[in-house]
C-alpha cells in the first residue's frame, strides 16, 4: 500500500479482556496518585503475563487491558497461549492482592478475565498514532464474557473451550447474553491445566499397522536392554503424538516419563525435561516450592545415594527452586557455560540411575519447538543410550530450520546405530474412509460427502477429523461449501484454520503476499501471473521461500514455471486471510492477468468466468459463461452446455440483465429441442 501499511485481513484470533474488579470505588479511599499507582502496577503485571505467552496488548482501558493472540501473526496454539496468560494474570493478581492489603489496607482486590476465539477483521486504524485492531463478534463476545466472570475467574467462549478441552479443566457457566446477538453464548469457566498424567482423548487408529509393528520391535529391544533414539517424523496432523501414545501402551511395564515442547517456550529453558522431572516427583506446576524441594530431596536422595548432594543441587536449579545459601554462593562462581554443563550432567546422572532398575523411556513431543537448551540436553542424552536401557523417544515435524531437526541430524551423525526413524506418511484413501467410519455411525455421512472429505483431507487424519467435526457441528450437509473454494475463514474448521494460517504467517511479507495471490489464481498456478499480480520485487526469491516452507511444490518448469499448493487446505487458509473486499479486487485483477497470459483462452473459458464471477465484473463473467456454453454445444457436449447456460441464466437474473436472460432462454429452448431429437424451426434469431 502507498503508506506502507499491511492491508486489512481476516484472521483467526483469541481475544483476552481483563479488568480489575471494583476499581471505581478506590477513589473514595485513596488519592488520585495512589489509585494510579495501585491500578497501574496491576495493569503492568497483567500486560507482562500476556506478552510472556506471545500476546499483543491492543489497548489499556484504565483499569484493564484488551489483548490479542494471533495478531500480527497466528500460532496454531493461540487459544492455549491465551489460557495460560489468563491463568498467569489470575495468579499475579492474587499475589498482588496481598501487597495491596499490606500497603493500602484494602481487602478483596481481584481481577476477572474473558477469552474468546474466532475470526476477526484485523487492520490498522488511526492517524499518526495508528495501531492494529481486531473487530467483530469475536472481540465483542470476549468483552461480554469478562463482564460475566466472577472475581478471580476466567470465562471462555465455546470456540475457545473446544480448543482447550484436552489440556485444561473447564466447568460450564451457563448461557451469557451478549448485546447485539439474538442468541446467548454458552460460557465455560477455565479452572486450570489438566494433570500431566491424564492422556488426551483418543481417536481410532487406522492405517498404521507397519508403524505399530516397528514400535513393537523397538519395545522388545528396549526390554532386552538395548538403548535407542526414536524419531517420529511427520507433518502436523499425521499422528505423531498418537504414535507416542501407542508406544506407551506397548510398554506398560517400563518407566515412562514425558514432556512437551511448546511454541511459546523460549523463556523456559529445558522445558520438556523439567516437565518429565516434575512428573517423576509427582508435583504440579503450581505446587509450593517447599513441597517440590522436599520431594526432590526424598526421592532423588533414595535413588542416587552417595551422588545425591551435588546432583540434587543442579536438579533444583532445573526446577527453579531455591537452594541452600552455601550452594548458591558456590554456583555464583561458575560461568553460564559451566552451569549449563553441570545441570545437564546432573540430569543425565539422574536418568542413568533411574534406568539402572529397569528400562526407561524419556519421551519428548513437539521437538520441532525445542529451544537451544532443550536441544543441548537431548544431545547430551544420546550417549546414555550406549550404556543404559534408555529410549529417547521424540516426535517432530520436518522443519529444517528448527532445533529439533538439528537434534535429528546430530543423532543420525554420531549415533546412527541407535536411531530408529519412523516417518509417518499420509493415510491411503481407503484408510481415510475407514477412519470416517470409525468416527461416525454408519450411514450418517453420505458416500459422496465421505469421498469429498477424503479428497479434501488428502490423507491427514487430523484434517479428516476436523472436517468431519465441522460437518457434525453444522448439523447438516455442508457439501455445497466444500465443493467450491471457500470465501471466508468461517468455512475452515477453527483448529485447521489456526494451524494452516500459522504456516502462512511464518513467511516473509513478500512471500506471504505471493501465497495469498496464488491462492486466488488456484490450487495450481503460473508463477509469473501470481508474481505480477502480487507485485513481487524478486519473484525467484519469493517462490523459493514458498518452496522451502513446503507451502507449494513445483509442477513443471517448462515452458514456464508452474506450482501447486502442497495441500488444498493450505490454499484455502491463504485465501481465508483476505477480506471479502480484497478477494473481489484480486479476482478481477487475476482474471485480467490470466486473459493476457492465456492469449487464446478457449480452453479456459470457465476458469475466467469463475475469476470474474468472484469479482465485481459480473458482466464479463456472463460473457465467458456464454462462450463456454457455445463451445460445449459446438462439440455436442449438450448436457455440459445446458449446465453452463443455466448458470449464465442465474447470473443474468442476479444482475437484472433482461436482454441476456431472453437470449439465454432462447438458447436453452434450442438446446432442449436438440436433445429431444426434434428439428428446430429456423427463426430470425
Amino acid at each position: 500500500m502507498a503508506d506502507g501499511r499491511r492491508e486489512d485481513e481476516m484472521r483467526p484470533i483469541t481475544a483476552l479482556f481483563a479488568d480489575i474488579v471494583g476499581s471505581t470505588g478506590l477513589g473514595e479511599r485513596l488519592g488520585p496518585d495512589e489509585v494510579k499507582a495501585l491500578v497501574g502496577e496491576c495493569v503492568t503485571r497483567m500486560s507482562r503475563a500476556v506478552e510472556e505467552f506471545g500476546g499483543v496488548i491492543q489497548a489499556f482501558m484504565g483499569d484493564g487491558i484488551c489483548a490479542y493472540f494471533g495478531v500480527p501473526a497466528a500460532h496454531e496454539d493461540d487459544p492455549e497461549r491465551a489460557a495460560r496468560a489468563a491463568l498467569r494474570i489470575i495468579g499475579v493478581a492474587a499475589g498482588y492482592a496481598g501487597e495491596v492489603e499490606q500497603a493500602w489496607g484494602i481487602e478483596g482486590f481481584n481481577v476477572r478475565v474473558g477469552l474468546n476465539s474466532g475470526p476477526a477483521a484485523v487492520g490498522v486504524v488511526g492517524g499518526e498514532g495508528s495501531q492494529m485492531v481486531a473487530l467483530g463478534d469475536t472481540t465483542n463476545v470476549a468483552a461480554r464474557l469478562q463482564g460475566a466472570a466472577e472475581p478471580g475467574a476466567i470465562a471462555v467462549g465455546p470456540g475457545t473451550a473446544s480448543r482447550l478441552a484436552e489440556r485444561f479443566v473447564l466447568e460450564p457457566m451457563g448461557d451469557v447474553p451478549v448485546k447485539g446477538r439474538t442468541e446467548p453464548v454458552a460460557a465455560s469457566r477455565l479452572v486450570g491445566p489438566r494433570l500431566a498424567a491424564e492422556p488426551p482423548s483418543q481417536t481410532p487408529l487406522v492405517g498404521r499397522d507397519p508403524e505399530l509393528e516397528r514400535l513393537s520391535v523397538a519395545v522388545e529391544d528396549l526390554r532386552a536392554g538395548r538403548g535407542q533414539v526414536l524419531l517420529l517424523v511427520g507433518d502436523a496432523g499425521l499422528g505423531k503424538t498418537r504414535m507416542l501414545s501407542e508406544l506407551r501402551g506397548l510398554s506398560p511395564d517400563l518407566t515412562w516419563l514425558e514432556g512437551r515442547c511448546v511454541s511459546y517456550g523460549a523463556g523456559a529453558p529445558y522445558g520438556p525435561f523439567v516437565e518429565l522431572l516434575r512428573t517423576w516427583l509427582g508435583v504440579e506446576e503450581a505446587e509450593a516450592e517447599l513441597a517440590v524441594r522436599t520431594k526432590l530431596r526424598a526421592r532423588a536422595g533414595a535413588l542416587l545415594g552417595a551422588r545425591a548432594e551435588p546432583t540434587i543441587a543442579y536438579l533444583g536449579l532445573l526446577l527453579s527452586i531455591k537452594l541452600d545459601p552455601d550452594v548458591e554462593r558456590e554456583l555464583l562462581s561458575l560461568s553460564a557455560d559451566e552451569l549449563a554443563e553441570r545441570m545437564q550432567e546432573a540430569f543425565v546422572t539422574w536418568a542413568e540411575a533411574l534406568a539402572s532398575s529397569g528400562s526407561l523411556v524419556l519421551a519428548v513431543d513437539d521437538l520441532h519447538w525445542a529451544d537451544p537448551t532443550t536441544r543441548a540436553l537431548a544431545e547430551r542424552l544420546l550417549a546414555l543410550t550406549d550404556r543404559a536401557a534408555v529410549m529417547l523417544a521424540t516426535a517432530l515435524r520436518p522443519d529444517p530450520g528448527s532445533q529439533g531437526w538439528a537434534f535429528r541430524l546430530a543423532a543420525q551423525t554420531a549415533f546412527a546405530h541407535r536411531v530408529i526413524e519412523l516417518p509417518l506418511p499420509p493415510l491411503t484413501p481407503d484408510a481415510s474412509r475407514s477412519l470416517i467410519d470409525e468416527l461416525v455411525p454408519a450411514g450418517l455421512v453420505t458416500e459422496p460427502l465421505r469421498d469429498e472429505i477424503v479428497a479434501k483431507a488428502e490423507g491427514n487424519p487430523l484434517y479428516v477429523g476436523e472436517l468431519l467435526r465441522a460437518l457434525m457441528e453444522a448439523g447438516g450437509d455442508r457439501r455445497r461449501t466444500w465443493t467450491v473454494t471457500p470465501s471466508s475463514a468461517a468455512e475452515l474448521p477453527p483448529a485447521l484454520e489456526a494451524l494452516l494460517v500459522a504456516r502462512i504467517d511464518r513467511l516473509e511479507p513478500d512471500a506471504r503476499r505471493l501465497a495469498q495471490v496464488a491462492a486466488v489464481v488456484g490450487r495450481e498456478f503460473p508463477v509469473s501471473v501470481a508474481a505480477a499480480v502480487a507485485g513481487s520485487r524478486d519473484a525467484d526469491r519469493d517462490i523459493g521461500a514458498l518452496l522451502r516452507a513446503e507451502i507449494v511444490r513445483e509442477l513443471r518448469r517448462f515452458p514456464e514455471l508452474e506450482c501447486t499448493f502442497r495441500h488444498g487446505l493450505l490454499q484455502e487458509a491463504a485465501l481465508s486471510t483476505l477480506t471479502p473486499t480484497s478477494q473481489r479486487e484480486l479476482y478481477g485483477t487475476v482474471g485480467h492477468a490470466m486473459e493476457a497470459y492465456l492469449g487464446e483462452p478457449e480452453d479456459r473459458l470457465e476458469q475466467l468466468a469463475f475469476y470474474f464471477y468472484r469479482s465485481d465484473e459480473q458482466a464479463t463473467a456472463l460473457d465467458y459463461l456464454d462462450r463456454a456454453a457455445e463451445r460445449a454445444a459446438a462439440v455436442e457436449s449438450l448436457l455440459r452446455a445446458e449446465e453452463l447456460w443455466t448458470r449464465a441464466r442465474r447470473l443474468a437474473e442476479r444482475t437484472d440483465d433482461a436482454e441476456r436472460m431472453d437470449a439465454i432462454d432462447a438458447r436453452l429452448r434450442w438446446l432442449r429441442t436438440r436433445s429431444s431429437g426434434e428439428i428446430p424451426i429456423a427463426t430470425d434469431d
